[in-house]
């Protein structure tokens, strides 16, 4: 194990407590909750799932050099359009602490493919979380759904700054950091988007990139349809 994943490996073991506590914490608040209005109680709600989600990820990384996802994936039918749904509430409340719109741009029906709920809820979220990080406060990030007979595409686009060609070329390489930082003082590990690569790949999809220095960036993963997965098996 290299210098790096020890090192992450220690820092992210350490994150396992607190994490732990804030699930029990608000577990504890939602079985007294006679007392918060709805809009507190939803909040609550997903501070809970979004701690057990973390908690769940943080079990799953083998660090290794370079870190890999265990293999017990589970497939099974998903729509990807109840994924995104849940992926855009849970990020509601971080977009309204930077100004932001976290906006629902096109939903598919039934967008179905066979996948593993849980990975494909954490390569969308990272993609998600990596918009509102890097898009300045007052800004606006799409989030769409699309099916074809062959695929499902779920793409988030964003007004942030770009990526350079040098970002481009380490964007999906483990502990790579990009040019730009963080707008408002985010941590980045520099893994979220090669674990990403590696969640769709081995749902046999990928992942699409389009830039412009200055203008955004469109993160679209691809998904085999449902129908197709299922004539490949």
């Amino acid at each position: 194990m290299s210098n790096d994943s020890r090192q992450l490996s220690a820092v992210l073991h350490e994150l396992k407590n607190p994490i732990l506590a804030i699930e029990r914490l608000s577990d504890i608040l939602l079985e007294n909750d006679q007392d918060f209005s709805s809009d507190a109680k939803r909040k609550i709600e997903l501070i809970h799932t979004s701690a057990k989600e973390a908690s769940s990820y943080l079990e799953d990384l083998d660090f290794s050099s370079p870190p890999v996802l265990a293999d017990d994936f589970s497939f099974a039918p998903v729509d990807v359009s109840a994924l995104a749904e849940r992926v855009v509430e849970s990020f509601q409340p971080h977009a309204e602490y930077k100004d932001q719109t976290l906006r629902r741009a096109e939903f598919a029906d039934e967008a179905m493919v066979v996948g593993d709920e849980v990975r494909l809820l954490e390569a969308m979220k990272n993609i998600v979380n990596n918009a509102l990080k890097y898009s300045p406060r007052g800004e606006t990030v799409d989030v769409q759904v699309q099916k074809t007979e062959a695929e499902v595409r779920f793409s988030v686009s964003d007004s942030g700054p770009g990526l350079s060609e040098d970002d481009l070329d380490r964007l999906f390489k483990p502990f790579q950091r990009l040019g730009q930082q963080p707008t408002d003082g985010e941590v980045s590990l520099g893994l979220g988007l090669y674990l990403v690569s590696e969640i769709i790949s081995r749902h046999d999809g990928e992942v699409d990139v389009e830039t412009e220095k200055g203008r955004g960036s469109i993160f679209t993963l691809i998904l085999p349809a449902a129908s197709v997965s299922a004539n490949h098996q």
